[in-house]
């Protein structure tokens, strides 16, 4: 995507909301249409919350995704300040969902868990539309995600996302 702005709104910070999620979806290994493949014998319990990420990507879900994050969980969009907390992923969610559709598939390329911390690296890859403009393309992300067990399980405790691709100009 470019750095243009499509009715007001930089292409590239809409691309970066894209990215964000894609980093909690991007831990999902090899995940697309909600199939999963842990990337080792530890990861499936919390690759199974990336798989529920994806699932509430593909829906719009704000509500969903906040509440995979832990309670004083952070996502980090890129070019954007960091929304720390469930009320501001939330509103960070529904603002990317006011501007962007999400049709990405996932791929887990390293994960490690220590007791009741995990992360893990991703790709993600897909199809992103500009619901205001009606234009959309092909983007893809570099995904880094920290999770922490809770008693209620999995919940993801920091999700970083960035483009993958060189060349599109200084951050803003």
């Amino acid at each position: 995507m470019s750095n243009d702005r499509t009715n007001g709104v930089p292409r590239r910070r809409l691309a970066a909301g894209a990215a964000l999620l894609a980093v909690a979806g991007g831990a999902m290994g090899g995940v697309a249409g909600g199939a999963a493949r842990p990337a080792s014998a530890q990861s499936g319990e919390f690759t199974s919350v990336l798989v529920r990420y994806a699932d509430l990507l593909r829906a719009s879900d704000a509500d969903g995704l906040a509440a995979l994050f832990t309670p004083d969980g952070i996502f980090m969009r890129e070019n954007m300040p960091a929304a720390v907390g469930r009320a501001a992923i939330r509103a960070a969610f529904v603002e990317v969902f006011a501007t962007l559709k999400l049709d990405l598939a996932f791929d887990i390329r390293e994960s490690e868990t220590d007791g009741t911390l995990a992360w893990l690296r991703a790709t993600s890859r897909g199809r992103i539309r500009v619901l205001p403009s009606g234009s959309d393309g092909e983007d893809s992300f570099n995904v880094l995600a920290v999770l922490r067990r809770l008693p209620e399980g999995w919940r993801i405790r920091s999700y970083l996302y960035a483009t993958d691709r060189p060349g599109r100009g200084p951050a803003k």
